[in-house]
Formats: structure tokens, C-alpha cells, sequence
């Protein structure tokens, strides 16, 4: 048995300001660290065998909050970015809604048919990141022994491995909250996911 949590970065400046990050390389708000160390006092496992994490500064920078409980290095992959939004990146959602409304609107009704100029499509986020799931999956499904494994990543690359686990359309993946700090627990038997925990933030309220 392998059990995966799922972490959402700690908040942002940009969080806070309801602008697109993407792929550009915010460092956490003084909030998002405090959120981090909330959720290493109250963390979910005792035993973690391996912590990976986007190689963005803010899912970097959780990882190594959690990190420091339990005496691991961290392990960032590319795999794991943030999607990339291209020409979005860096612009407040006000400004777009107002710039460009139908596609602003497409994001949240039809985001399996939103393509952002020089940025990548939700399939594309899914693809590369349930590719680097199942080869850390393949690692540990040799062991002898339950493995616990913690992804610190973002909330669109959170969204679009729950819905590939969960046989949900793309264009649902709004209906998954994610909020900063969220926990998402998976369960891998032999090859066979099941969630069973999905936007939990009880440590940020304890």
C-alpha cells in the first residue's frame, strides 16, 4: 500500500491579489510560511519515506517546512510545475476579465478548451504530472512494506491528478477546492487508487 498526499503551496503575494503565477517564481507570503509550519505541527503521517515538490520557489519553500519534522531532503521536479500560462502570467484576474472576456470565462466554464497564447492546456499539465505520479508510484510499489509519499505542488496540478484518479472531465476541475496548504490523500493497492481525503485545511484551524 502506498499512500500519496497531495499538498497546495502555501499562500502568495500574488494569492493574495488574485493574480495568474503560473510558472513564475513567486516566493511565499509571510502568511504561506506560517500556513506550512501549522501544517508540519498537525501533519497527517508520522512516517514519510520521500517529500517531491515543483522546483517553483513556493512549493519548494513547503516542502522544506515539512521537510524539517521528519529529516528528509526534498526532491523537486519540473514535472510537478504549476501550469503555465503564458501571456497570462503575472495579470490580475480583473484586468483579464475585462481585457478578454470570453476566454477569461472559458478558464472557469471550459477549461479543457481554453489555449492561452504561449502557455499549456490543462491535458498537457495532466499528462507530464500523472507521468512523474505513476514512475514515483512504480518506485515504491517494490517495497515489502506502506510507503508514505508527500507532493508539495499547485492547485491546478493538484485539480487535474484528482480528476484523472477520479474519471472526471476536465471541465469539472473547478468543482475540486484547493486551497493553500489544502491536504489531498490517495491510496495505491496494487496498481488501484482511491481518494480519500481531498482540501483538508483542519490544521490551519486548530
Amino acid at each position: 500500500m502506498i499512500k500519496i498526499m497531495l499538498v497546495r503551496h502555501g499562500v502568495t503575494e500574488w494569492n493574495n491579489k488574485g493574480r495568474f503565477q503560473g510558472q513564475s517564481n513567486i516566493h511565499l507570503a509571510p502568511d504561506g510560511v506560517h500556513q506550512a509550519r501549522l501544517l508540519t505541527a498537525h501533519f497527517p503521517f508520522d512516517i514519510v519515506d520521500a517529500i517531491y515538490c515543483s522546483d517553483l520557489n513556493r512549493a519548494k519553500t513547503t516542502a522544506e517546512v515539512i521537510a524539517s519534522r521528519f529529516n528528509l531532503d526534498i526532491i523537486p521536479l519540473v514535472e510537478f510545475r504549476e501550469m503555465n500560462f503564458g501571456e497570462w502570467e503575472g495579470r490580475s484576474f480583473e484586468s483579464l476579465a475585462q481585457e478578454n472576456p470570453i476566454d477569461f470565462k472559458k478558464f472557469f466554464v471550459q477549461p479543457d478548451m481554453l489555449l492561452i497564447k504561449n502557455g499549456e492546456t490543462f491535458a498537457e499539465v495532466q499528462n507530464r504530472a500523472m507521468t512523474a505520479l505513476r514512475k514515483i508510484i512504480n518506485d515504491y510499489e517494490s517495497k515489502s512494506r506502506d510507503c508514505h509519499i508527500v507532493i508539495v505542488t499547485h492547485g491546478a496540478v493538484i485539480r487535474v491528478i484528482l480528476a484523472e484518479i477520479l474519471s472526471m472531465p476536465l471541465r469539472k476541475i473547478w468543482t475540486l477546492k484547493q486551497y493553500n496548504t489544502a491536504i489531498n490523500i490517495i491510496r495505491v493497492d496494487d496498481g488501484d487508487y482511491s481518494v480519500e481525503l481531498i482540501n483538508s485545511t483542519y490544521h490551519l484551524h486548530i
